[in-house]
């Protein structure tokens, strides 16, 4: 739920992205067909890829968490009141996501990583990173 819930967040300031001239990208890690299926069931418009080896999240230093503490129990509620629900496991469950903000160049400009699960992404800062790189 915690996926469905960032790509949310995320998808709801596409327009804000495409105007402070970024392209929303995300990447997931379950098999291709998986990630079409999310795409149809979520009405995702931007490009999601998928990485089942985590090769690349590996290589963006987003972490691994296992288990739940109260912390991700509470954010679980906030995602369910927010219309999100748990649906069937797909990819690896504790691979943990986060926001990178690139330059034309491919350097990393801006980075979030979430380090439990439901951690909620911090929207204005990544927004601000855009407005940096235009300058």
């Amino acid at each position: 739920m915690f996926c469905r819930e960032a790509v949310a967040s995320l998808s709801a300031l596409e327009g804000e992205i495409a105007a402070r001239g970024g392209t929303l990208v995300f990447v997931g890690n379950g098999t291709p067909l998986m990630a079409q299926a999310f795409v149809e069931q979520f009405q995702v418009t931007a490009p999601l890829y998928t990485d089942p080896s985590r090769a690349a999240f590996k290589a963006a230093g987003l972490t691994r968490a296992f288990g739940l503490n109260l912390r991700s129990v509470a954010r679980g509620r906030r995602a369910m009141a927010s219309g999100h629900r748990q649906g069937k496991v797909q990819g690896d469950p504790w691979q943990q996501g986060g926001v990178l903000v690139l330059d034309g160049d491919g350097v990393e400009r801006y980075r979030q990583n979430t380090d439990e699960a439901g951690e909620a992404l911090l929207l204005p800062p990544v927004l601000a990173a855009l407005d940096a790189l235009a300058r």
